[in-house]
């Protein structure tokens, strides 16, 4: 219950900072305050944003985008290293959270062995994609300067300071704190499936791998808004 409710409530969270943070983009800079006025565009726009999701055009769109970013920032093969990633981790997070927040007896039967399944793709892959990408997102390693990396936007706007934070520093926490989300992901779920545990250590794991999720999903929604969508852009 109080996971159900707190992994909702921090998604459902950050999804409107970030979403509010596209809306104020679209702004002029003296119109870039919290206000009764720019709340109410802000929902209005919003709400026109999620319609345009009920037309299978907008989603051929959204995939396209996601394709071609995909090749631009994996060269060659690796690209379908990124794609193993990308959709092993879009079926881990549904599945779990779906069950997680609707059936109480959770994951269990063909859903739980293909989160396993999907498991195992996810640690490989992500492991590839460390050592593919790792360079670029280290402190210090040159930023925009290192080839395949990000590109940089103009800054993550704060609206309590009124100004832009380098975004550079958002990009490389979402993906440091994606790739330590899943590690914990892969530890707990290595931890759990070993016989040299008691049962308040499974439960230990149990508690770790869905707060490690979450964790994870929240670093891949910031990953998504400041790595892959451009600046400026709806998604």
């Amino acid at each position: 219950m109080l996971f159900g409710i707190g992994s909702f409530l921090l998604i459902v969270a950050l999804g409107l900072r970030l979403t509010f943070g596209r809306y104020l983009n679209h702004l002029k800079e003296d119109q870039k305050k919290l206000s009764a006025e720019t709340l109410k565009g802000y929902f209005n726009w919003l709400g026109g944003w999620g319609k345009s999701y009920l037309k299978l055009s907008r989603w051929d769109k959204s995939l396209d985008y996601f394709i071609s970013w995909g090749q631009k920032s994996y060269r060659g093969w690796t690209v379908w290293i990124f794609y193993a990633l990308a959709l092993s981790y879009l079926y881990l997070s549904l599945s779990g959270l779906f069950f997680a927040w609707f059936i109480s007896r959770g994951l269990f039967g063909f859903p739980l062995l293909l989160h396993v399944a999907c498991g195992g793709l996810f640690a490989v892959s992500l492991m590839a994609v460390l050592f593919l990408k790792a360079r670029i997102y280290l402190p210090l390693s040159g930023g925009e300067g290192s080839k395949g990396a990000p590109e940089v936007a103009p800054g993550f706007y704060c609206l309590a300071l009124n100004r832009y934070l380098p975004q550079i520093y958002f990009q490389a926490a979402s993906f440091w704190l994606f790739v330590l989300a899943g590690f914990f992901l892969i530890l707990s779920t290595l931890g759990s499936m070993l016989p040299y545990f008691n049962f308040p250590a499974q439960i230990l794991f149990f508690n770790l791998h869905r707060w490690s999720a979450v964790v994870s999903i929240l670093a891949a929604m910031l990953a998504l808004d400041v790595i892959i969508i451009k600046p400026g852009q709806a998604g």
